[in-house]
């Protein structure tokens, strides 16, 4: 049986981020083609350093951690900042992940409802290579899978995203064809982040809704992007 836990701010230990920055590094994915030889091909890793700076940002922002145990084995994680924006609450998951075992069972979405238990998130952003995390994101939020603007519907996107409180969702540079004109390379919601994960896996994941009937509503993803999903909650 898994069990959820949910934690915040002082209550995420060093022991915790010791646990996700193991987790992250043998189970998320390995660099692409864009970066140097010698790392190409290798485990995308995150020390606890490098994993607090990234996403658990210092306050004001809110800091959560939900775990997914097997008899006390860490098989999955999210991170999420929450801030307040105009008077809105907005919630930005900056990490999740699920053991290589463990996936295509819901557990990613059994997280993010954990996630998203006794908070009134006015919406959830996520920027993700993988289109099973982001249709993760729409599942948890009671959303489909179909059409863009259910995807990225806030006019407000690029302000909010300038005003949150992590580094690399904050500098992003969002692409497509929902934010630019005259976008003809095919890209709809993405953004630029230098994270330049190798694709193969999530283009194995766009060929399995495919095979089931679903079109992708979010675009082609350039090498060095991610894809952007900002869902408004009612």
């Amino acid at each position: 049986m898994i069990d959820y836990t949910k934690h915040e701010g002082a209550a995420i230990t060093e022991d915790m981020i010791d646990d996700i920055a193991v987790s992250f590094s043998e189970n998320y994915g390995v660099w692409g083609p864009a970066v140097k030889p010698e790392k190409q091909g290798r485990r995308v890793r995150a020390s606890p350093a490098r994993l607090r700076a990234d996403c658990l940002p210092s306050s004001p922002a809110r800091n959560f951690l939900v775990q997914a145990k097997d008899k006390h084995r860490l098989v999955g994680h999210v991170i999420a900042t929450r801030w307040t924006f105009e008077n809105l609450s907005i919630c930005w998951i900056t990490q999740l992940c699920v053991n290589m075992r463990y996936r295509h069972q819901g557990l990613a979405t059994k997280l993010l409802i954990k996630l998203s238990e006794d908070n009134d998130d006015s919406a959830v952003g996520i920027l993700s290579s993988h289109p099973f995390a982001i249709a993760a994101v729409l599942r948890a939020l009671g959303k489909r899978l179909r059409q863009t603007n259910e995807c990225v519907g806030n006019s407000q996107i690029k302000t909010i995203m300038a005003s949150c409180p992590v580094d690399y969702v904050r500098t992003a540079r969002l692409r497509g064809s929902a934010f630019e004109s005259n976008v003809d390379d095919g890209t709809i919601s993405c953004a630029d982040t230098k994270f330049f994960v190798d694709h193969a896996e999530p283009h194995a994941a766009l060929d399995a809704l495919r095979d089931k009937g679903i079109k992708w509503p979010l675009g082609r993803l350039p090498e060095g992007h991610e894809f952007l999903a900002f869902v408004e909650r009612p």
